[in-house]
């Protein structure tokens, strides 16, 4: 049977974050390579507790500021201040598939996102692009824990096997699937418009707009 919702991930899928940023940012405030990422993704109970919503974004961030400045002097709160500016920029052409989607699916947002997700998607002009917005640090649950999915299904009120998940990291796909989804590891935009495709999401005509229109 054809799917009824579409559920996709944001950073690696919709959002695009470019490596030079962390890059520029130690170089111009003379932070050794890599230090800046060590420090905020390196500790793994630190980030999940941003992620759940244990601590907010601003708290995270004031404690990457911290734990830098201890070693590399006031330069590095300038560095995290410098970082923290930027929200990536989307992908035109997932974004189109979305909207493609969208016109005869729900699609649904699933990030492991910090509380300044609804910022992010505000400045990125995303805010409006799903039905539904699911931040594991709201819902208090990240990926890929069976928790956090049958959350998303509860909400969505649609069954696992009639939702289809999109995402970069491979334990999250797994987890999807071990819940019945029908996943697909993203790797680029050609081969998620093939999953979907696969998946009965678009049909052969086109509509008005010259986009082509999803079977019913």
């Amino acid at each position: 049977m054809p799917f009824e919702a579409l559920v996709l991930d944001l950073d690696g899928v919709l959002r695009i974050w470019d490596p030079a940023i962390m890059a520029d940012v130690e170089l111009d405030n003379d932070l050794p390579a890599g230090s800046l990422a060590a420090v905020a993704f390196g500790d793994t109970e630190m980030l999940q507790k941003v992620i759940t919503g244990a601590i907010t974004d601003g708290q995270w961030r004031e404690e990457i500021s911290d734990r830098l400045e201890m070693y590399y002097g006031a330069a590095a709160r300038k560095a995290v201040a410098q970082w923290s500016i930027p929200a990536g920029r989307v992908d035109e052409e997932v974004l189109t598939i979305v909207r493609r989607v969208r016109k005869r699916r729900t699609v649904a947002l699933f990030s492991n996102a910090t509380t300044r997700l609804d910022s992010d998607l505000s400045c990125l002009g995303l805010t409006h692009e799903f039905d539904l917005i699911f931040n594991s640090s709201a819902i208090g649950m990240a990926k890929p824990s069976p928790e956090s999915f049958e959350a998303v299904l509860v909400e969505l009120g649609t069954p696992a096997d009639r939702c289809l998940f999109v995402d970069d990291t491979l334990t999250n796909t797994r987890g999807a699937e071990g819940l019945g989804f029908k996943a697909h590891h993203f790797k680029g935009a050609r081969a998620l418009e093939q999953f979907i495709a696969s998946c009965g999401g678009f049909g052969s005509k086109h509509d008005g707009d010259g986009e082509g229109q999803i079977s019913v």
